[in-house]
């Protein structure tokens, strides 16, 4: 027997997730992780502590910061991978509203195989691309 919870439940269990995400938004909009005064609490990444590599996930922190504060070039530089995967969250957020609170008919074009494998290779290409020392790539390290 399967255990289900009933569509009302989890309607609500989405608004209460805002909860914790509006405070941490809140969070990285008044407290910078670039600063060196110790001020907040923003852990380092455990892979480039490790290998001294640059992780895609690497400068996300910063990028999450300079986007609540306007500064989109800022955020460019430190994460472009997570300033793109931003854009499409905030696409998939509006395909989900329209589609479940307004009634709207989307297309969503991220559900297909193509889109899931072309999501893998542009990170980890990322990934090596931003580890290499030359120009251009090297402008991909935050």
């Amino acid at each position: 027997m399967r255990f289900r919870l009933p569509n009302k439940l989890l309607k609500y269990g989405y608004w209460l997730a805002l909860v914790p995400i509006f405070f941490l938004v809140q969070y990285y909009y008044v407290h910078d992780p670039e600063s060196h005064t110790g001020e907040g609490f923003f852990p380092s990444c455990i892979f480039h502590s490790l290998t001294g590599y640059h992780c895609p996930g690497c400068g996300s922190q910063r990028a999450v910061h300079d986007l609540l504060n306007g500064r989109i070039l800022q955020a460019l530089q430190h994460n472009l991978l997570f300033v793109i995967l931003a854009i499409v969250l905030g696409i998939k957020v509006y395909y989900y509203i329209a589609k479940n609170y307004f009634k709207k008919e989307v297309v969503d074009w991220t559900y297909n195989k193509y889109f899931t494998i072309t999501v893998f290779v542009l990170i980890i290409s990322y990934w090596i691309l931003r580890n290499i020392a030359s120009p251009p790539f090297c402008h991909l390290a935050p």
